[in-house]
């Protein structure tokens, strides 16, 4: 007999206790085992839940008696969100979850994204949101979160709400049903791109396809960046093009692409993946009206690129920038590369446009070269990032070097 699917229900049910059980019915119906995980932490619960609030922290190493008697809300928070996520992963290794499915409010919301963010890429996740209007990012982190909206609050059972639910119930049986396993046909090579810089990942492609790998690009963004070091350390990547480190720029003065943690740059050195490094896009950071230039930049060269803009990062930027760059590479555990092309970053860092400045490009690399231990080779090429001839070289280093790794 053909073993039955199952989805892990999280939710409050001291105040969702009637919309669980609604969830639980659809889910049901459509052929899959619902497991009601309680991450309730006021009331008694509504519908009697198979992992208790009681096992969540349990398994976290509390006595969430203890927690509540002190009136420590955001401890409790926390005690449930990380005993929740030892047993769905608890769960999962052991083969009893395919599925996890999370509705309510804000705090609802927190405890189940951080469940739902320790499973891995590719396994179905559908979260049901009051908040998901706003900026989901702290919720969302790196992770293939689908977030509906309720629209309105989960409190009262209505129509609105009991048809949203059965949607949301279906998508997330309907991703169980096809399968979240990716599958290891073809080695892939991840790639970092932006959009001013996003040439060098489409010349990247066919050469990399010719020799049999998938690239698979990572928006440096922030978020992007990340999602590719956690990718690495799941060890779905053969080999990294890391040509876009416009990030730390961002993260340093707070621009639009923030939001990198301190595995940035250092996952693939750390675990022995072969990695070329390019100083794509260092020459700026962005910013927008919606995330504001700092006075520090007044006065400095601007290229405009749609709302946003980007501003020039100057010598004492590339020596800070090269520092912080440099004792990350120093991690590396062989196969680490970096390719410099000499005649500009970014396509407003180029001859004739208004970021051009070759000095201060080479205030990093002399910088990074002080820096780096002699094992990790830096190579200038005379051409701009985004010809053909950059990329055509950074693939022929990666792939001798994943040859190398092979072999050895």
């Amino acid at each position: 007999m053909k073993k039955k699917k199952s989805l892990l229900i999280i939710t409050t049910l001291d105040t969702k206790g009637r919309e669980a059980a609604y969830v639980k019915d659809c889910v049901e119906h459509y052929g899959i085992q619902p497991i009601l995980m309680d991450v309730g932490i006021l009331h008694s619960a509504q519908t009697t839940p198979d992992i208790t609030r009681y096992e969540l922290a349990e398994a976290a190493g509390y006595n969430l008696d203890q927690i509540i008697a002190k009136r420590d809300r955001p401890a409790a928070v926390k005690v449930i969100q990380e005993g929740g996520a030892l047993i769905a992963q608890r769960l999962l290794r052991e083969g009893k979850l395919d599925g996890a499915f999370g509705m309510g409010g804000g705090t609802g919301t927190a405890i189940a994204s951080f469940i739902m963010r320790s499973l891995p890429f590719g396994f179905p996740k559908v979260l049901v949101s009051t908040v998901a209007s706003r900026d989901i990012r702290e919720y969302i982190g790196t992770k293939d979160i689908v977030m509906f909206h309720s629209v309105a609050d989960l409190l009262g059972f209505n129509e609105f709400i009991s048809l949203i639910l059965a949607q949301a119930a279906h998508a997330v049986c309907g991703m169980i049903e096809t399968g979240s396993a990716i599958k290891k046909g073809k080695p892939m090579v991840a790639i970092t791109a932006y959009g001013i810089n996003s040439a060098c990942a489409l010349n990247a492609e066919p050469l990399l396809k010719e020799k049999g790998y998938e690239m698979i690009s990572f928006h440096a963004n922030g978020c992007g960046g990340m999602a590719m070091e956690e990718m690495i350390a799941e060890g779905l990547i053969a080999g990294v093009l890391d040509l876009t480190l416009h990030e730390i720029a961002d993260e340093l003065f707070g621009g639009y692409c923030k939001g990198i943690g301190p595995q940035r740059f250092s996952t693939a050195c750390e675990k022995g993946i072969p990695v070329v490094f390019a100083p794509g896009g260092l020459d700026n950071a962005v910013f927008s009206p919606f995330y504001p230039m700092p006075d520090s930049l007044k006065g400095r060269r601007i290229y405009t690129h749609d709302i946003r803009f980007c501003v020039r990062m100057e010598k004492d930027e590339m020596k800070m920038i090269a520092q912080i760059i440099g004792e990350r590479l120093n991690r590396s555990k062989g196969y680490t590369y970096v390719l410099i092309p000499k005649k500009g970053w970014s396509e407003a860092d180029k001859l004739g446009m208004e970021l051009f400045a070759p000095e201060v490009d080479q205030v990093f690399v002399n910088t990074l070269r002080e820096i780096l231990k002699p094992d990790i080779p830096i190579e200038e090429i005379d051409v701009h990032i985004s010809e053909p001839a950059f990329a055509k070289r950074a693939v022929e280093i990666l792939l001798r070097m994943i040859q190398e790794k092979r072999h050895n």
